[in-house]
């Protein structure tokens, strides 16, 4: 409600960084779903993105993020460069879901980032949370399948199956030679529903179905029907 919306507000414009990183979060979550007060919170949140201190801009973006305005966008693109890590991961979160040029050419650009939870959350963004479809794209996402990071590679197997990209089959091939199988690289089989798999995935069952957890056990089971030929969607 308003009163709700003017602590946020008040806070947002503490003397206190602190206090406006928290304001920012009030901001970011109104009404959560229903995004009530949209164009107030937008505004509030796009000023505390010029703020001096690293963590209110961070908050800031990632409350961006929550409240899915296409009007932030140029203000998140123009902090893709920023020194800290943590304000580069507001980008990417705050760019998650938006299919505009600028948030994908940003997003591919951060996939490159030298932190790996900026590195993740942006393969994230153009894997799974867009339905953009570029050559560009794609390439962003293949070239993360060199990345030294397990979740990364997961993340981008899962955005190319998702877009049927013919070189899915071998790197998944190549990610499961891997001493780690990851469940997202199971999630990726899923996707891709390629009879062809169904040998790898029927040895990764005999020698880790037993071991893994549940989360893991039932990703497997799922790769496995779903590369079956008979599942194979027409």
């Amino acid at each position: 409600n308003r009163e709700e919306l003017e602590i946020g507000l008040e806070y947002s414009r503490s003397q206190d960084p602190k206090d406006r990183a928290v304001g920012a979060d009030v901001l970011a979550q109104l009404g959560w779903s229903d995004r009530t007060f949209l164009d107030e919170t937008v505004t509030e949140l796009i000023r505390l993105l010029a703020d001096e201190d690293p963590n209110v801009i961070a908050s800031a973006a990632v409350g961006l993020g929550h409240r899915g305005d296409m009007s932030a966008v140029p203000h998140l693109v123009a902090l893709a460069d920023h020194a800290d890590s943590q304000v580069r991961f507001g980008v990417a979160f705050g760019l998650l879901g938006h299919d505009g040029a600028a948030a994908i050419v940003c997003l591919i650009r951060l996939t490159s980032d030298m932190d790996r939870k900026v590195r993740s959350w942006a393969v994230f963004g153009l894997g799974s949370q867009t339905d953009a479809d570029t050559p560009e794209l794609r390439e962003g996402l293949f070239n993360a399948l060199d990345d030294d990071d397990l979740e990364v590679r997961g993340e981008a197997l899962v955005g190319l199956a998702c877009r049927s990209d013919p070189r899915t089959r071998e790197a998944l091939l190549a990610e499961w030679e891997r001493d780690v199988i990851s469940a997202l690289s199971l999630e990726a089989a899923q996707e891709l529903r390629d009879p062809a798999l169904l040998p790898s995935l029927t040895e990764i069952h005999a020698q880790f179905g037993a071991e893994g957890d549940d989360y893991f056990k039932r990703k497997l089971q799922d790769a496995l029907d779903a590369c079956r030929p008979s599942t194979k969607l027409s």
